[in-house]
């Protein structure tokens, strides 16, 4: 007869990109491990364990590998507040008198900010692109190649692309290379180029306000933004 095993509760969580329910259960003694094990790592080492969880705990059918970054922080924050604590407790170092002050995180606070652009961008009056939000892996690559800066905002903007279109016609990125969606991208005017830039730069992003008292009595507010800010 085998051991009798402890039944998960079940939570629901919407995407911040895609406004989807999704059902989920809190990690297991095993999962907190792999946590653990992460913090010792490098940061791809800790973004495939995130990856890795959500997989593991997500009840529903996902594509964690196509999620955007934010949403992949937002789901393991979820996941994490119902696993071990909603309450963190850290330090935070003061820019102005330079000591470090005791705060609290409260993971059910998190929030996610809106972006101000479309993700349909008309480039000329006939040709256009259709974008998506980077995932961790982009983001990582991005990070960790040994290209030049202007390689690799080329190569970061190319993965964001999910169709070009010009006109009535459409062009899905899955039908062409790499190289030949950065050769695209290279061939923009600097104006062009922006408009992919600033939706890239304005994507959503998960973060907390959290306040504190100085020494000298003076209550302040910050925002914390980033899984690495609520982790530390």
């Amino acid at each position: 007869m085998g051991l009798p095993k402890i039944k998960q509760p079940v939570f629901t969580m919407t995407l911040p990109s895609t406004k989807k329910a999704v059902r989920y259960r809190p990690f297991t003694v095993a999962e907190e491990k792999l946590v653990l094990i992460a913090k010792e790592g490098d940061l791809k080492d800790t973004i495939n364990v995130y990856k890795q969880i959500i997989n593991n705990c997500c009840l529903d059918q996902i594509d964690v590998d196509k999620m955007a970054s934010f949403d992949i922080e937002y789901f393991f924050i979820n996941i994490r507040a119902k696993s071990v604590s909603n309450i963190i407790e850290a330090t935070i170092k003061d820019h102005d008198d330079g000591a470090t002050y005791p705060i609290t995180i409260d993971l059910d606070k998190i929030k996610v900010t809106e972006s101000k652009h479309s993700n349909n961008i008309k480039l000329t009056d006939s040709i256009g692109v259709v974008l998506r939000y980077p995932t961790f892996e982009a983001l990582t690559t991005i990070e960790t190649t040994s290209v030049g800066q202007e390689n690799k905002v080329m190569s970061l903007m190319a993965s964001c692309i999910e169709q070009i279109y010009e006109g009535s016609e459409v062009y899905e990125v899955s039908n062409y290379t790499r190289s030949e969606l950065e050769e695209f991208v290279s061939s923009l005017g600097m104006k062009e180029l922006g408009l992919i830039k600033d939706f890239i730069e304005d994507m959503p992003k998960v973060y907390v306000d959290v306040t504190y008292k100085t020494s000298a009595g003076k209550e302040k507010s910050i925002k914390l933004e980033g899984l690495q800010s609520f982790f530390v």
